[in-house]
């Protein structure tokens, strides 16, 4: 079944310190690594290494970083027929810091991110249409977004969005989504309160058919219109918390691909188990765990 990735592609600069710093604050004691990541990207990746046939539509720099980025993409099995190299134009870059116990500041650089347009996405009409499933972020323009959104629902291709880095999403966006994938800020961001239940009813009402809300540690809700419902997270000793959302994401692309396009437990589940891997190491792609180690974690959690 094939999954469409519309979104970013950044490379990630980042530094492991003892603690976030305070604004005006040095911390000099960091420990640098570069990965690649973008949302978009991550997203692509774990949906490949969980399980999906996945074609990735981008915007990259015509440099180093994306000539390389574009070689990792095909060697992790990605097509990226779609994807463009933009001449004149740098590849994104996230510059992103991780203190002790695992959690993360971004600052994101969008360079060539910035130019996946409208035209660009309709000249890949048929590969969203011909997709099972469509996957889309933030950190890409929100016309190319919503107009990927436009062709997807023309011909009845459901529509993950993960409205991140979050900003004021319209009514018509969220009506041609299926699964809306939002954190405990977003969610209160976009539904203006911080009760979590109430928050996933308001979006519910303005159009999207199923609301996720992740919790981090605390596991996740979710929402169909009918029933809402908590799930436990897996516990593990988190290392780095980048890129643990993009997982899930992914992850539930496949998932909710193999069940037949329902968001059930067991999908939910699935994402939760590859979330949570993600965090027990460093790194946003490189922290994205296959099917096989997914699958064997569930299998040992479920006993």
């Amino acid at each position: 079944m094939k999954i469409c990735v519309v979104g970013s592609s950044n490379v990630d600069m980042c530094s492991k310190v003892s603690h976030l710093p305070a604004p005006g604050e040095t911390v000099g004691d960091g420990v640098f690594m570069q990965a690649y990541g973008g949302k978009g990207a991550n997203q692509a990746v774990a949906a490949k290494r969980l399980g999906g046939d996945v074609n990735f539509i981008t915007a990259v720099g015509d440099d180093a970083l994306g000539r390389e980025m574009m070689v990792n993409f095909r060697k992790e099995g990605i097509c990226v027929s779609d994807a463009v190299m933009k001449e004149g134009e740098n590849t994104g870059i996230a510059l992103i810091m991780i203190d002790s116990k695992g959690e993360n500041c971004i600052a994101v650089n969008p360079g060539a991110n910035a130019s996946l347009s409208k035209e660009m996405i309709d000249g890949c009409r048929k590969t969203i249409e011909d997709a099972y499933i469509l996957v889309m972020q933030a950190e890409v323009p929100f016309e190319a977004v919503k107009f990927a959104a436009m062709l997807a629902k023309d011909t009845g291709v459901p529509v993950l969005y993960n409205p991140a880095p979050v900003f004021a999403v319209d009514d018509e966006m969220l009506s041609m989504t299926e699964i809306l994938v939002v954190n405990r800020n977003e969610a209160a961001v976009l539904a203006g309160t911080d009760d979590v239940e109430t928050a996933a009813m308001r979006l519910y009402t303005r159009g999207v058919t199923n609301v996720v809300v992740t919790l981090g540690g605390d596991g996740l809700y979710y929402f169909d219109g009918i029933d809402g419902k908590f799930m436990k997270s897996f516990k593990v000793d988190a290392v780095d918390a980048v890129g643990a959302g993009d997982t899930f994401c992914g992850a539930l692309a496949v998932s909710y691909a193999e069940h037949g396009r329902k968001l059930c437990p067991e999908s939910l589940r699935f994402a939760m188990a590859a979330a949570a891997l993600s965090v027990t190491k460093a790194g946003a792609q490189p922290s994205i765990p296959t099917r096989i180690q997914t699958q064997t974690f569930l299998a040992n959690h479920m006993k």
